[in-house]
């Protein structure tokens, strides 16, 4: 039993590793057959992946790959662009993820999505407070209105800055920085 637990462990590292290197963003999704809660991976290539975890259980393993965590980042952003909820989080340079709400939940089921600020490439209007997101080879449907989903990509970029203008004066002083 704990050897399949390790299997499955290391799995889900291998669907983060795959999701830094080629993802545009991750929603909830209800398998077919047996309603269970799991995430869906979007990639750059155009395909798509269900796995077998929630999608707060993938952020929560995408959060400690990098180091942080949501609370980190609305503590520190969240004053920045004066909102307490749905703030961006910036992972690394350019690597800044937005929150949309996506579905609506059912019990305690998780109704956000997240998607990679940079690959966004358009937004169009659905309804008033539905847009369609636009990735480069996907479509992810939000329960939001174009201005507030243009609001999400001004903050992300904001926080964007903010994340480089910290970092950027230490990454300046790191003994490989010469080298590139």
């Amino acid at each position: 039993m704990k050897d399949e637990f390790k299997g499955d462990e290391l799995m889900e590292w291998k669907h983060v590793k795959q999701f830094i290197a080629t993802g545009q963003a991750f929603i909830p999704v209800n398998t077919e057959g047996s309603g269970r809660d799991c995430v869906q991976l979007f990639f750059k290539d155009g395909t798509t992946e269900i796995i077998d975890i929630s999608c707060h259980s993938f952020l929560k393993k995408l959060l400690i790959f990098f180091g942080t965590s949501v609370a980190a980042n609305r503590d520190r952003y969240g004053p920045l662009i004066c909102k307490k909820q749905l703030v961006p989080i910036a992972l690394s340079y350019g690597f800044t993820l937005i929150p949309y709400i996506v579905r609506d939940s059912i019990g305690r089921q998780s109704r956000y999505g997240w998607v990679i600020a940079k690959e966004i490439t358009s937004l169009q209007t659905q309804s008033s407070c539905k847009t369609a997101i636009e990735l480069a080879n996907h479509e992810i449907s939000v329960h939001h209105s174009q201005k507030f989903c243009l609001d999400q990509i001004k903050n992300a970029k904001l926080i964007d800055l903010y994340y480089s203008e910290i970092h950027e004066p230490h990454r300046k002083h790191w003994p490989v920085s010469g080298i590139l």
